[in-house]
């Protein structure tokens, strides 16, 4: 007897809708459940708080390195509703957006549409936590469907990928990627080149956008040399290695441990493998693969020149650059112009589609565990403590409470849910949002945050102590009383609250 699934469950399975709908009523769920942290809320207490419009616009040349159009858009978000759930709302629109751009018009089967929807990027980094990457990968899958478009204008095209430049530094290496893919083009396809009013206007618009955006990425004059520190200029191993390791994470959601030879080595092998193969994949699609093997060169030599963190949010933009090149191949017929050059290539092409479906398929499914299983603890557990804390604060009626907070930067995302400022002892001064290289900001340690409650309590004979560690000094001088902690937190963004008198 032969098991066959009931029509409508196939028809269901077959429907693009289907897909969308539950991402967007799990997805919709999950980021109303999720509590923002820091690198999340700094950017609404930017827009918040910056005091005039050229105070915004510093201080985004001065937050972490990104262009501005995140900021922009929360900026709007926040003079419009005030609160920030409308970021996390207009965050799961974008991801929605990116979704139905998969769904209409991406060239990828059923099955595939299926793992890449439910995956660690489009139903968890990208849609619950609200940072700008989503922003990318939107205007990224936008430029994938335009592509054609090119045949007849290159301005919307140029409309987006500044755009995308302008998103945050991942999106703008991507974007030179494409722009340098676009020229490319134009050079050899001599039919694209029918209307140079749209080709001049569309470089100069892009030429424009992308310097708008490096301006915002290169560190301010007055903190370039403690912003730039750390570059590796030099060839080491080890740390290729580590740099190749991230390309690894970003198809296969696991980074190798750093300090082992073998481990590094034995992902290195894998990962070069996988290039190999969608290199043959798209050997007669060459650009599809010029693009490929800009956006990962480009990004692989900033991983390995300067930022190597372990979260794979950066590296999941290699795979990106996979969805992204794999998508362009649609838009191409094929061509022998590199296999007729290296026939053992069109050999090798036509004995790897078996290999290349495993091994993309195995990136898909790496991506689908990773996503349902982080998606999942996002609802067990607080991704920060911020929002439990603050509701205990309002809660207790401590708005009108002197408030001393340590670490500044543990503590945005709190004075984002308690809409409150506080006083910092790593600025010693009021404020709410972090900027690590602005004025004259240091860090703290435990002792340095007491001694500056100690002057305070003179003026302030009450003083509500926040701290993101639990107080573990003496403190001879002043009555510490411990009031509650909020331990439970993914992120390192526990609450530890005092209240502190003098001592008696």
């Amino acid at each position: 007897m032969t098991f066959r699934l009931p029509r409508w469950l196939i028809a269901l399975y077959k429907s693009s809708w289907t897909a969308v709908i539950i991402v967007a009523v799990l997805g919709l769920i999950g980021a109303l459940n999720h509590s923002m942290w820091r690198d999340e809320m700094n950017v609404w207490l930017i827009a918040r708080d910056s005091p005039t419009w050229g105070a915004f616009v510093e201080n985004i040349h001065y937050d972490r390195a990104h262009p501005g159009l995140w900021h922009l858009l929360v900026a709007g978000l926040y003079h419009a509703f005030g609160h920030p759930i409308a970021m996390q709302v207009f965050h799961w629109l974008l991801a929605m957006g990116s979704v139905l751009l998969v769904w209409r018009f991406s060239p990828f089967s059923h099955w595939q549409k299926w793992l890449f929807t439910f995956g660690y990027l489009p139903f968890y980094e990208h849609l619950l936590i609200a940072r700008n990457y989503a922003v990318a990968m939107v205007l990224l899958f936008a430029i994938c469907a335009l592509w054609p478009q090119r045949q007849r204008a290159y301005w919307p095209l140029a409309g987006l990928l500044v755009l995308l430049a302008n998103s945050n530094v991942y999106g703008f290496l991507i974007a030179i990627a494409i722009a340098l893919t676009l020229g490319l083009e134009l050079v050899f396809e001599a039919k694209l080149r029918h209307n140079w009013l749209d080709i001049v206007f569309s470089a100069i618009l892009i030429i424009a956008g992308y310097a708008m955006a490096f301006y915002f990425i290169l560190p301010p004059s007055d903190v370039a040399n403690r912003a730039l520190e750390g570059y590796v200029t030099g060839f080491d191993i080890r740390h290729l290695l580590r740099a190749i390791g991230r390309l690894f994470g970003g198809y296969y959601v696991i980074i190798p441990n750093g300090k082992r030879y073998l481990d590094l080595s034995i992902c290195a092998a894998i990962t070069l493998g996988s290039c190999f193969l969608i290199f043959l994949k798209l050997v007669k699609k060459p650009y599809p693969l010029a693009f490929y093997l800009l956006g990962n060169g480009i990004v692989l030599s900033f991983t390995y020149a300067k930022f190597m963190p372990l979260s794979i949010r950066h590296f999941g933009n290699f795979y990106l650059i996979l969805i992204a090149a794999l998508w362009l191949d649609q838009h191409y017929r094929p061509t022998l112009a590199i296999t007729r050059r290296l026939p053992i290539l069109d050999t090798w092409q036509q004995t790897s589609q078996r290999w290349f479906n495993r091994i993309f398929a195995t990136i898909l499914v790496a991506h689908l565990l990773g996503g349902l299983f982080l998606f999942t603890m996002d609802l067990r557990i607080p991704y920060s403590a911020s929002r439990a804390a603050a509701a205990y604060m309002r809660e207790a009626n401590l708005q009108d409470a002197f408030i001393v907070a340590s670490r500044d930067a543990q503590m945005a995302s709190l004075s984002g849910y308690f809409n409150q400022p506080f006083y910092f002892p790593e600025r010693q001064a009021i404020g709410s949002y972090t900027l690590f290289f602005k004025g004259t900001r240091r860090e703290v340690e435990q002792p340095e945050v007491i001694r500056q409650v100690s002057q305070l309590i003179t003026e302030h004979p009450k003083i509500l102590l926040i701290l993101h560690k639990e107080l573990k000094v003496p403190t001879p001088k002043l009555t510490i009383e411990p009031i509650k902690a909020f331990k439970k937190a993914w992120q390192n963004e526990e609450y530890y609250l005092y209240w502190v008198t003098p001592a008696q």
